[in-house]
């Protein structure tokens, strides 16, 4: 699961301008909303107590990703935006008993469909396909997942965000509802609660520059290779941390964010390549930063 992806594509998806005002002729172009986007993504944590298992140690998180999409319109109100993205992370515990690799790489291929057809509605379906690049087009090291989100305008400044996302993959299947709310008084503040992909309350001072404490979810599951110690373990990191988040926008051209925050933990675990005899602890807390970009062309 990648809720780092999710979340950078669907600030864009549900702030998109599809459409001229009211009563009011589109006199801009198709290039005018600049509709092919490159981006990347680092986020480094410090290392975190490793508990619960005889082996105890530490274990650090890292990630890097860049990406690649296209707004491909339909029409003023449906369009696809393909998405491809190129991913690597460390998860290096240094007292592992089932591998020794600590450098990962994989592939994301996904196809998102937007709409806002339905008056007072905005929906989003999604598909995604994980890829090892070690071990491209073998099914045992691919990851699926898919979303379903839709968000709607009970009052001009109170909205309400309703879906399912779930994955398949690796010995392994989850299923989450999506609930929650946002709420801006004002044009300055946003409050956006929705779980289990995005919680922040954001200050916007303008246009261009706004000011967040957010709650930043981070999950990874994987697969490792044939020559290891256990072949072929599965293994799944999930944690969530806070941060102070700072970010920079111009509409759909330029968008910056760089952050800084305390990872509370959360849980990690190791199982045999049929899922199986796995072996489960907890995580401590740890620092982390972080920041992203996204250019429109």
């Amino acid at each position: 699961m990648k809720y780092t992806a999710f979340i950078m594509a669907f600030t864009l998806l549900f702030t998109l301008p599809l459409r001229a005002a009211a009563n009011e002729e589109a006199t801009y172009t198709y290039w005018d909303v600049h509709p092919l986007h490159v981006g990347g993504t680092v986020i480094a944590m410090g290392k975190a107590d490793i508990s619960n298992t005889s082996y105890n140690g530490k274990l650090r998180f890292n990630k890097t990703n860049a990406s690649v999409s296209l707004i491909a319109p339909i029409n003023e109100k449906n369009f696809f935006i393909p998405r491809i993205e190129w991913n690597t992370f460390e998860m290096n515990w240094d007292k592992n008993p089932k591998f020794s690799t600590t450098r990962f790489y994989f592939m994301q291929f996904g196809l998102t469909f937007y709409t806002n057809a339905i008056e007072q509605w905005r929906w989003i379906a999604r598909l995604d396909c994980n890829m090892d690049i070690q071990h491209f087009g073998n099914n045992r090291y691919n990851l699926f997942s898919a979303l379903f989100w839709g968000a709607y305008e009970i009052w001009n400044d109170w909205h309400y965000h309703v879906g399912v996302y779930g994955y398949t993959g690796m010995r392994g299947a989850e299923v989450y509802p999506i609930i929650g709310l946002d709420y801006a008084p004002n044009k300055h503040w946003l409050f956006y609660f929705v779980f289990p992909l995005d919680y922040k309350i954001q200050y916007q001072f303008d246009k261009q520059w706004s000011l967040a404490i957010k709650g930043r979810p981070l999950k990874e599951r994987f697969r490792t290779g044939n020559n290891e110690p256990q072949p072929r373990s599965v293994f799944s990191y999930s944690s969530i941390g806070t941060e102070l988040n700072a970010r920079y926008e111009k509409f759909l051209r330029l968008e910056i964010e760089a952050y800084i925050g305390w990872n509370f933990g959360g849980s990690f675990y190791i199982k045999k390549q049929n899922g199986r005899a796995p072996l489960y602890t907890d995580l401590g807390g740890s620092p982390y930063v972080g920041g992203s970009i996204n250019y429109g062309f």
